[in-house]
């Protein structure tokens, strides 16, 4: 699509018709509260290790699919991932470690004696 500003992308939907806009405050699940601060700690004006522009970035190159099945946290959480491991914070084969120790942990805690 076109606008007077050049190709519109998939992302980009002000102005489009959507329907009515539910009028509901929804409460902050507890991991999108963890997400908003690990983004607020990467990108404070101390570290500036991941920006907002690069976050809004890694969501807009998703493509069309894993755009529109992630929700705005998810979103958000797996730029952040990508923009981490493209400037070599962290590598995948970490990331995967972290997760793997994590679930266990987790499960562990689930699991009764």
């Amino acid at each position: 699509m076109e606008n007077d500003k050049g190709p519109k992308g998939y992302h980009d939907v002000g102005g489009d018709p959507a329907g009515d806009i539910p009028m509901v405050d929804l409460p902050w699940l507890h991991w999108e509260k963890q997400v908003e601060a690990i983004r607020g700690l990467l990108g404070d004006g101390t570290r500036r290790i991941v920006s907002l522009d690069e976050v809004r970035r890694g969501f807009e190159s998703f493509g069309v699919e894993k755009y529109n099945t992630l929700s705005f946290y998810r979103r958000r959480l797996a730029a952040m991932t990508d923009v981490l491991i493209e400037k070599g914070i962290v590598s995948r084969a970490e990331l995967d470690e972290a997760i793997e120790a994590g679930t266990l942990r987790w499960t562990d805690v689930d699991t009764p004696p």
